[in-house]
């Protein structure tokens, strides 16, 4: 790549909130593994969005941005995940794409965490799952994954995104049978990329055709 080249792209990708996402998830990936396991295992219990931490006596605001840096297992491979994320800025817009994918990952936990809250409550759960770790970054991803497979460009780039959420279903879906609420969380995810997608094409398709007035001639009285 030429230096004159280097010098328009570069500006261009630090001004992409993609760029600065997929940069913060390699961070992370690299402190997760060279940390000890029992540093990893607090910055877990601090990160996670489980109810112990999202009520209000605990640090729900921190919570809700620090898990969405910090993946709960295969970390190496959320940052090649994130890369959709540059095709959904590319469809959305940078402003709107941290709008939609911040409400993922924050509406999508507070959800999650309402069931498992329910069903402490109603003794299908031990309330030791208050503690649950629930962090990383995937609710926000399987959406930004379902919103690029539609609108990446060039087009091959969608069948990487296929094969990628495809490759990683059989994890997002672990324990959907038994009503795991990581699980039916993903499920949400993918579900409001596709409204998404759907909103989109129905913003772009034309609405109708418009013609000249008809004149109808008036009746004889």
């Amino acid at each position: 790549m030429s230096a004159a080249r280097l010098r328009v792209l570069l500006p261009r990708l630090t001004r992409d909130p993609a760029f600065w996402y997929v940069v913060a998830l390699t961070v992370a990936a690299v402190v997760e593994d060279t940390i000890s396991p029992d540093q990893l295992r607090r910055l877990m219990d601090w990160c996670s969005t489980n109810l112990a931490n999202i009520r209000p006596g605990g640090h729900p605001v921190a919570a809700f941005v620090a898990s969405a840096f910090i993946p709960q297992e295969s970390a190496g491979v959320w940052p090649f995940f994130a890369l959709s994320l540059f095709s959904v800025v590319a469809a959305l817009g940078a402003r709107r794409t941290v709008l939609v994918l911040a409400g993922v990952h924050i509406g999508v936990s507070m959800l999650t965490e309402g069931l498992v809250w329910w069903r402490i409550h109603h003794g299908t759960l031990p309330w030791s799952d208050e503690h649950m770790w629930d962090t990383g970054p995937s609710y926000l991803v399987v959406a930004a994954l379902t919103i690029a497979i539609a609108t990446a460009r060039p087009l091959w780039l969608r069948l990487v995104w296929v094969l990628c959420l495809a490759g990683a279903a059989p994890s997002l879906l672990e324990g959907i049978g038994h009503g795991d609420y990581t699980a039916i969380g993903h499920v949400l995810s993918f579900s409001v990329g596709l409204v998404v997608v759907l909103r989109m094409r129905r913003a772009s398709s034309p609405v109708g055709i418009t013609g000249d007035p008809v004149t109808v001639p008036a009746t004889p009285q």
